[in-house]
């Protein structure tokens, strides 16, 4: 079935905040009910611990204000985007409640260790905390989001943007991937050429051939075609943490390094995504028994949302959120704000002037739309 093109901005900024609630409730309810592995999608109200609201509320808030420089600006400038990023950079570094943590990943042989061990025993809460400041993969993808839907109509123009948006982090190539790897699949979303058989190939040809992400691509493509079941794709795709081999990669002159586990979230998130893409909640409540439950339901959440549109988030999910979505009041706040940025993207004069009663029009890019027929006599 397809959707507006409107109603797909709208479900994946949407899904993105809902994506991110119920993956933290997950963790929070796993945490205090360590023995009791289940989902607690039937309460009242989705439950976060005081930590998890102050990460959802930092980037969510510096994801609005990407999305308003897009709109304030019609367009991503690069040195609008640069005072946003240091102006909010500033302000949780400020904050009282802020500690910087090295990125243990990285900086830790003992805690990798430790990492692998979790992963050996399968212990179902497994997750990797970096750094508040320092993206994981998934709020890297939220963050850039306004730039993948506003691009996303023009392949080279997207990945010049992402690449742009992400010379904040210092051209960290592993957020720069990610974000291109679910970039490109919310373009081809967005224009109704996503065919889920098919899409690992094309995101391989537009990425470049870089491992690890590559190889992990692969192995997800190899999943889905032999049908297998959850539990075989988590163990099969997580299994990279035990070696956490370091590949040098150039580009643009520079040397960085890439860690297999920085793309693991992902790789689960494309797994649980493209192979039940027509259902928002089936696919979000796989993903969160993956043990990234935050990261993976936060991208699934994204991808399912633009797939599905607005139309395809359940309701009774809208309704167990709190306030504060995405650092916005209410979700009717999301939804103007996707209005504004889809009037960018459709050359509104005056994207912040979008009143409620227009209809919109206009067709996704390269998709052919009937046109009235004229009256009778004319």
């Amino acid at each position: 079935m397809q959707y507006s093109l409107l109603s797909k901005f709208q479900g994946a900024l949407l899904g993105a905040a809902l994506g991110s609630y119920v993956g933290s409730n997950f963790e929070y309810h796993i945490e205090k009910n360590r023995e009791n592995n289940k989902l607690f999608i039937n309460q009242h109200k989705f439950y976060l611990s005081k930590l998890e609201k102050n990460y959802l509320q930092k980037w969510g808030e510096i994801t609005v204000n990407c999305a308003k420089s897009l709109i304030i600006k019609q367009e991503f400038n690069e040195e609008d985007w640069q005072k946003v990023y240091r102006e909010w950079q500033n302000k949780w570094n400020n904050k009282k409640d802020y500690t910087y943590e090295p990125n243990k990943i990285k900086d830790s042989p003992i805690e990798l260790e430790k990492l692998v061990e979790i992963v050996n025993n399968n212990q179902p809460n497994f997750n990797i905390n970096n750094d508040v400041l320092n993206p994981t993969a998934s709020k890297g993808i939220i963050t850039s989001l306004p730039v993948s839907l506003t691009y996303h109509e023009d392949e080279f123009k997207l990945q010049q943007k992402l690449q742009q948006w992400g010379k904040v982090w210092e051209n960290y190539l592993e957020i720069n991937l990610g974000n291109l790897v679910v970039g490109y699949i919310i373009a081809q979303t967005l224009t109704d050429r996503l065919d889920p058989l098919t899409i690992i190939p094309k995101i391989i040809d537009y990425i470049g051939e870089k491992e690890p992400l590559v190889g992990q691509l692969r192995q997800v493509e190899k999943l889905i075609n032999q049908g297998a079941n959850l539990d075989a794709a988590i163990n099969h795709l997580s299994k990279n943490v035990k070696s956490f081999e370091k590949q040098q990669i150039f580009c643009e002159g520079q040397q960085r390094t890439l860690s297999s586990a920085f793309f693991i979230p992902i790789s689960l998130a494309l797994y649980c995504f493209l192979s039940t893409p027509e259902n928002f909640g089936l696919a979000v409540l796989r993903s969160a028994r993956t043990g990234w439950a935050t990261q993976t339901c936060t991208i699934v959440g994204t991808l399912s949302g633009a797939y599905n549109s607005s139309a395809g988030v359940p309701v009774e999910w809208r309704q167990k959120m709190g306030v504060e979505l995405l650092g916005m009041k209410d979700q009717m706040e999301i939804m103007k704000l996707a209005k504004s940025l889809w009037a960018v993207w459709s050359g509104v004069y005056d994207p912040n002037n979008v009143t409620q009663n227009i209809v919109p029009a206009v067709a996704a890019s390269n998709v052919i739309r009937p046109r009235p027929h004229p009256a009778s006599g004319s």
